[in-house]
């Protein structure tokens, strides 16, 4: 009886010095080792768009946390210097971005300019960021990069070795995305070719589907707007910032002047083109939409080929 009360003395001591070392641990917090990304290891189109790896999995470690770049190796192992070193002037937003804003001041009203590393870091969640205006082939070559990220909290911190992968390429100077086709068209393509490599205008030709051209009066944006007196017109007329600063009709094709690339004015955004035609052009009525953005300066011609039976 003794023996058995001693042990349950010794018991509860126990789990007394068990919640005392608990609490003690609790105040200095956890830093798991099993800190991870979801996807290790990503493939990169640099220049369209914002890339982002996601932010990393904490696996219940004690928050705050404070994420960094500890370090990027090459395909070699070696430190890739230069990639390190490279930063690029881009824009954090301080409201949305809607595409209506009539001009620069009022865009910039929206933004703060900002001077960043071109792969850049969250260091509240370790989403790592490379920005879209990372396009010097020269700074930061094609090819495979390893990030090390070091996590930090009140536990201490940690170095994850090869956290990230990032395989990297660079976007054609052009985006284009099929959206829509409506009335008697089977499809259409779209194609671009940068003529020059200066410059600021664009050219966009419709072409029936034995190759003559459509008059662009015979097309007509497509209004998105709902409300009575207000139209908000998807068409070449409207790209943004007052773009085209110049419109052009010829009888086979369509000129535009551009204030400046990329088109739109915003990195990573789009515009969309939604045309459509009563029937004059081949016996009925059709409708086409996508979405598009020019990243580079030139001369370029777009082409739209209409496909139907």
């Amino acid at each position: 009886m003794k023996i058995s009360l001693k042990i349950k003395c010794i018991l509860w001591l126990a789990i007394i010095l068990f919640g005392i070392s608990c609490k003690k641990e609790s105040n200095v917090g956890f830093l798991s080792p099993a800190l991870k990304y979801t996807n290790p290891s990503i493939k990169i189109s640099v220049g369209a768009s914002l890339i982002q790896s996601g932010a990393m999995v904490t696996d219940e470690s004690t928050k705050p946390l404070e994420f960094s770049i500890d370090a990027i190796h090459s395909e070699d192992g070696k430190i890739a210097d230069k990639v390190m070193s490279y930063k690029v002037d881009t824009y954090f937003w301080k409201a949305e971005y809607t595409g209506k804003e009539k001009t620069v001041d009022e865009l910039n009203q929206k933004r703060t300019k900002v001077n960043r590393p071109a792969i850049d870091i969250n260091p509240e969640n370790g989403n790592i960021v490379i920005y879209p205006e990372a396009s010097d082939t020269l700074q930061l070559t094609k090819g495979k990069y390893t990030i090390d990220v070091k996590v930090k909290n009140s536990a201490g911190e940690i170095v994850l070795k090869s956290a990230l992968t990032i395989d990297v390429s660079y976007a054609l100077p052009y985006t284009y995305r099929f959206a829509g086709i409506d009335g008697n068209l089977t499809g259409i393509d779209v194609t671009f070719e940068r003529q020059v490599n200066t410059g600021n205008k664009i050219m966009v030709y419709v072409l029936k589907k034995d190759g003559t051209p459509v008059d662009p009066k015979a097309l007509t944006g497509y209004d998105y707007s709902n409300t009575p007196g207000v139209t908000d017109l998807k068409d070449w007329h409207n790209m943004g910032l007052n773009n085209p600063t110049k419109y052009t009709e010829f009888p086979d094709h369509l000129e535009l002047e551009i204030a400046g690339f990329p088109l739109p004015f915003v990195a990573g955004q789009v515009l969309r083109i939604d045309m459509y035609n009563n029937g004059d052009v081949n016996g009925a009525y059709f409708n086409y939409w996508f979405d598009l953005s020019i990243l580079k300066e030139g001369i370029w011609k777009v082409t739209i080929k209409l496909k139907y039976n």
